[in-house]
């Protein structure tokens, strides 16, 4: 579509208005012939408010990106018959106060940890990850006690408590302290749970004001809970012995300050010093490959600086090392943002993502709780022919193909209500159906990225037309009787068309994003509401000469 504009030599002035959308695409084609003048279309027809529609499957899991199980279209969000959203795989698993406060359920999914965890805008940004803190706390003083309890089932064979927090721990189970090695963040208690079910009293004080998280878990091995500290103190050293033939050896060492890193007295690096962002408190990170440093046998590995480090890799930093390093136990975001060498993820279900190790399958519960039915609701997708439920425990689904709502009744046990009585989404089988215009998003296509087909017969004289789409949320791709007619990407969604006697069949392909998909399964947050927006909202209109 021509637009206003003006020429000053080598330079073309462009009025682009914005009414109809927030971009505009500007074409120039080189010439400065004006564009014939479209025909007049004196009649127009509305072709309607409802379509018969065909979804278009366009995600490719290929490469298992998105960690999807099976075909058709995924429901991730259901609600309660007081409209309340329920969000598949989370649910109550523990309680939490904070000093005198009233209790307050701890929720989280054993596959994504915390709901849109907010650690991810300042620490990990959009990346693909779970945090492996799944306790939240908010901000908390100085000194001041945070209690979390749960029952916690041990699984056959037994296992060690791991917790991670940055505040000291005390923790009770069964009514009895259970020691624990806590001299840092991360502590593993010494003596195994036995199989069966046990009430978990866990005790935090911060030693300084911070937003508190914490983790709590079971690991078949003491070594499995044992992730790198920060510790201060000048110099640090430890010894590590090496084989003969050794593989390649890598440090990775966060820092505070300036750090000079030695291994067996030669200097392998420096890093630090300057920080044009000091208000931000960010260490700074590098990597050493040292094999080059290193011999058979004891080997000695030394770090000088006036700050906090926190090392990882051929060694742990920890309170081991000498002279006497200090701990501290407060973190930096998602402690494991700065570790080099993976760890068995606190989640039991959280290497759904990337195939990682796993703490044991502990089952969390509320103290008290019991078994319960409980009801769903959620609207199916247009042409929905079949339902697939994966639930923890017996359910009934009551519905009728082609009416909607799904009322789905879920008989829960203590650690799987709410929504973690889904281990998954509600999966739909579709065919052809019909649809409004509007949100895909209202029209049990939430979470939806892929496509919609929209279909309509129209009668009209031959010969040219113009297609008007209205607004559109997304590409628009239009045929006519098998003809294509065009694509577009973005406003003004109007089409030349060229029409037949009788009968025409229009077809209107709208494709989505990624973002409505990857806001319901992600465990990121990097997804804002405007962009889950999809679908064709019209009013579509053909115009015709007569």
């Amino acid at each position: 579509m021509p637009l206003p504009h003006t020429r000053e030599g080598d330079t073309v002035r462009v009025v682009v208005p914005f009414d109809d959308g927030p971009a505009a695409l500007l074409v120039f084609d080189g010439t400065d012939a004006e564009p014939a003048p479209r025909p007049a279309y004196p009649v127009e027809l509305d072709l309607g408010d409802a379509w018969d529609v065909e979804l278009v499957p366009t995600l490719d899991d290929t490469w298992s990106d998105f960690g999807t199980a099976g075909e058709g279209v995924e429901c991730w969000t259901l609600r309660t018959p007081d409209g309340e959203p329920v969000d598949v795989t989370f649910g109550p698993r523990g309680e939490q106060r904070i000093g005198d406060g009233p209790w307050a359920p701890s929720v989280w999914s054993a596959s994504r940890g915390l709901r849109k965890d907010a650690v991810h805008r300042e620490t990990l940004g959009p990346k693909g990850r779970v945090p492996v803190e799944f306790l939240a706390f908010g901000r908390v003083a100085a000194g001041t006690e945070v209690r979390f309890r749960t029952v916690v089932t041990v699984p056959p064979g037994g296992g060690r408590l791991a917790l991670g927090a940055g505040a000291a721990k005390t923790l009770r189970v069964d009514g009895a302290e259970l020691p624990l090695d806590d001299r840092g963040y991360c502590a593993v208690a010494r003596s195994p749970l036995p199989a069966g079910e046990h009430l978990l009293e866990l005790l935090l004080v911060p030693d300084e004001e911070l937003d508190l998280r914490a983790y709590a878990c079971l690991v078949a091995d003491p070594a499995d809970a044992i992730r790198p500290e920060w510790i201060a103190g000048t110099p640090l050293e430890t010894v590590v012995h090496v084989d003969e033939g050794g593989r390649p050896a890598v440090l990775q060492v966060a820092s505070t300050a300036f750090c000079r890193v030695l291994v067996n007295g030669a200097e392998a690096g420096r890093q630090g010093g300057f920080d044009p962002y000091a208000e931000a408190d960010i260490p700074r990170v590098r990597r050493y490959d040292v094999t080059r440093l290193l011999r058979e046998g004891p080997n000695t590995v030394r770090v000088e600086s006036e700050g906090w480090v926190l090392v990882d890799g051929l060694v742990v930093s920890g309170p081991g090392w000498s002279p006497a390093a200090r701990v501290r136990r407060r973190q930096y975001g998602d402690p494991a943002a700065l570790w080099l060498l993976p760890r068995p993820h606190p989640l039991p279900e959280a290497g759904w993502l990337d195939g990682g190790p796993v703490a044991l399958p502990a089952g969390f519960a509320v103290p008290g709780a019991r078994p319960r039915a409980e009801r769903f609701l959620l609207d199916p997708p247009p042409g929905a022919t079949g339902i697939e439920v994966t639930a923890l425990g017996r359910y009934d689904v009551h519905w009728q193909i082609g009416t909607a709502p799904v009322e789905l009744v879920v008989h829960t046990t203590p650690g799987a209500q709410g929504g973690a009585a889904l281990a998954g989404p509600v999966r739909f089988t579709c065919g052809p159906g019909r649809m409004r215009l509007g949100d895909w998003e209202e029209q049990g296509l939430a979470g939806y990225s892929g496509g919609v087909r929209y279909r309509a017969t129209v009668p009209a004289r031959s010969g040219p037309g113009l297609l008007d789409l209205g607004r559109v949320r997304g590409s628009a791709e239009v045929s006519v009787n098998g003809r294509p007619c065009g694509v577009r990407v973005c406003s003004p969604y109007v089409f030349d068309v060229e029409l037949d006697d009788g009968d025409n069949a229009v077809e209107i392909l709208v494709l989505g994003t990624l973002a409505p998909y990857l806001d319901e399964v992600s465990p990121t947050h990097f997804v804002f509401p405007g962009q889950r927006t999809t679908g064709l909202f019209g009013p579509v209109r053909l115009r015709v000469i007569g």
